[in-house]
């Protein structure tokens, strides 16, 4: 046989043998179906909330699920801030959420929740939300609804105040109990213990708490809150007090 023909047989059988590659193949696809949903990253949303989202078809092809689609149903939950959706073959569909963090309680008509970015999210029981920080005197006229994200400035820098205390220690942000805003004026915090008032002012967010926090385990512990009027950490590189009676 010449040449040209061993080319030419050999090309054929390899267009067959290809052919059959594809043929294969879809057949191994369309024999995988959905047998599992899993979820991770979640701790605050059950698994159940987000798979009740999920909308799989029962016996669904895995190389049919529309991935995009989804995430577009997982994101619609108020707590999931990003979700990436895989096929892990042969019968897993994969969901990885990123869920939004309440970082302080806002009491409007209802409970809500505030996550550092400022978006207002529904009350939800859960045993990862407790112990955390009231924030009062919103804006005049603000009424927070679920989905929202609230961009006034004074509410802001208070979460930036709360989410930075936890970046310094977690016991800090823990200390905490309310911010109270005052209009553009001063924010003020309220401790935990003895309900302290804690003039913060704006700015140098990081460097007032690192005092606060040195202050309050090397002075307040010692003597007892219960004697402290107030603290004002408005002054540069020190911390002004007042004690509710003389010390000795």
């Amino acid at each position: 046989m010449s040449t040209p023909s061993k080319l030419k047989y050999g090309f054929a059988a390899l267009l067959v043998f290809a052919g059959g590659l594809v043929i294969a193949s879809n057949l191994w696809k369309s024999s995988l179906k959905v047998r599992r949903v899993f979820v991770e990253g979640n701790r605050i949303v059950e698994a159940a909330e987000i798979l009740q989202l999920v909308k799989i078809p029962k016996e669904a092809q895995l190389h049919e699920i529309d991935l995009m689609g989804v995430r577009k149903n997982v994101l619609s939950h108020y707590f999931i801030k990003e979700a990436i959706v895989e096929r892990d073959p042969p019968a897993t569909v994969r969901i990885t959420v990123t869920e939004r963090v309440p970082l302080a309680i806002v009491n409007a008509e209802q409970m809500l929740y505030l996550d550092e970015d400022g978006v207002v999210l529904p009350h939800s029981i859960s045993k990862e939300l407790f112990d955390l920080p009231v924030l009062s005197g919103l804006p005049a006229g603000s009424s927070p609804k679920p989905g929202m994200t609230l961009q006034n400035q004074d509410i802001q820098e208070a979460l930036q105040i709360l989410a930075t205390s936890k970046l310094v220690n977690n016991e800090l942000y823990h200390f905490i109990s309310e911010v109270r805003l005052r209009n553009g004026g001063d924010i003020v915090l309220y401790a935990a213990e003895g309900g302290v008032p804690i003039i913060f002012g704006r700015g140098e967010i990081a460097s007032k708490l690192v005092r606060l926090e040195a202050f309050w385990n090397e002075v307040v512990r010692r003597q007892g809150s219960e004697l402290l009027q107030y603290v004002d950490l408005r002054f540069e590189d020190q911390v002004v007090v007042r004690w509710n009676q003389k010390k000795g």
